[in-house]
């Protein structure tokens, strides 16, 4: 009976970890991007990020911006985070719609 007890007790304290964390993957409009050297500076810049899981970044063309696929462990990082590095990096980002 203790050890059911117990096993409870533990399942119902570490269910709501498990399920706050979930693998996300948005993507990010980014500006400034425009050159042959942006696109990996943005890519290793979202790869820092504590959390990221893998980044895509396809290059600007004449008629929009650089576009990053990110793929990130939501209890580690957010969108928030991820806009934080590409802005501090020179790249403002915002979701793409």
């Amino acid at each position: 009976m203790l050890r059911a007890t117990f096993a409870a007790v533990l399942v119902i304290s570490l269910s709501p970890l498990g399920a706050r964390a979930a693998e996300k993957t948005i993507l990010l409009d980014v500006e400034n991007a425009t050159c042959g050297l942006c696109a990996p500076i943005v890519k290793k810049t979202l790869s820092r990020v504590m959390g990221v899981k893998a980044v895509q970044v396809a290059e600007a063309t004449a008629n929009s911006d650089a576009v990053a696929t990110v793929t990130f462990d939501d209890a580690s990082a957010d969108v928030g985070k991820l806009i934080t590095a590409t802005t501090n990096a020179g790249y403002p980002a915002h979701l793409k719609n």
